[in-house]
């Protein structure tokens, strides 16, 4: 069994303290979605960017959209075409029903697995990469979601966060602009620290970037394992790459279920 300790703020993923948080951002700056941004805005702006990344669950993401949608706010949900947590053909009345409540839906890609060691083009992309993007893209497309226009990485390398701002098209949320204010709550943790203050103590950015993911709230507060495992307990974790992916979004997670795994 692994044992694994994250560092990080985590003392509050309620429902109530994102409306502060979101509050906070509008205090100061306007918020928009990914595909709104423009490199050559007055730097006068000061611009927020609210991006989910849907790794687990789009029934918690569903829940996160009508909210802000109750707050007049509108932001970027990120979706992955392929993933064994979710079917997004299956699924797609909630993806439509994001939409419906005003949110870009976006594309959420993984290319970790993608054969590297070829040569990049203008995007910082591999042959197959590209071609991973593109029918990733495709199959959201699919689903009834027209004019895909922004895209971020499940687990990034570090060619792609040093990325051009757009990628097939799409505005490339790694890009370095994006990345110069950046808030995150990945691994169920902001590792700058209680995110309000970080909001505060980055007022005087031209852009921030501020990246949640659904799977860590809810009405009230819970540890991050806790909340993480009411949605994977549901997984047959004896699967291989289920495992694979439930531990890589939250290693944690791996020590609660590695006793009981069946390997095949």
């Amino acid at each position: 069994m692994r044992s694994v300790d994250l560092e990080g703020w985590a003392e509050d993923f309620s429902y109530d303290y994102y409306r502060t948080l979101l509050e906070t951002l509008r205090a100061t700056f306007e918020l928009r979605t990914l595909s709104e941004y423009r490199p050559d805005r007055s730097p006068d702006d000061r611009v927020a960017f609210v991006r989910h990344d849907i790794d687990v669950c789009l029934e918690r993401a569903v829940e996160m959209a009508e909210l802000e949608y109750e707050l007049g706010v509108r932001s970027t949900y990120m979706v992955l075409p392929d993933t064994p947590l979710y079917d997004l053909e299956e699924e797609r009345d909630l993806l439509h029903l994001i939409h419906e409540f005003g949110h870009e839906i976006a594309l959420h890609c993984d290319l970790s697995d993608v054969e590297s060691d070829e040569p990049v083009d203008r995007d910082g992309l591999t042959p197959s990469e590209r071609r991973r993007v593109d029918a990733a893209k495709r199959r959201l497309e699919a689903v009834g979601i027209d004019s895909v226009a922004s895209v971020s990485f499940h687990r990034p390398s570090e060619r792609v966060l040093e990325g051009s701002r757009t990628i097939d098209g799409m505005v490339n949320a790694y890009n370095p602009e994006l990345l110069s204010a950046y808030l995150s709550d990945s691994s169920g943790r902001w590792r700058e620290g209680d995110p309000l203050d970080s909001i505060l103590e980055r007022a005087d950015a031209d852009r921030l970037q501020v990246l949640t993911h659904p799977v860590w709230w809810g009405g009230e507060h819970e540890h991050p394992l806790e909340r993480f495992a009411a949605v994977a307990d549901r997984f047959d974790a004896s699967d291989p790459r289920t495992y694979e992916e439930l531990i890589s979004i939250y290693a944690p997670y791996a020590e609660r279920i590695d006793a009981d795994r069946v390997l095949v």
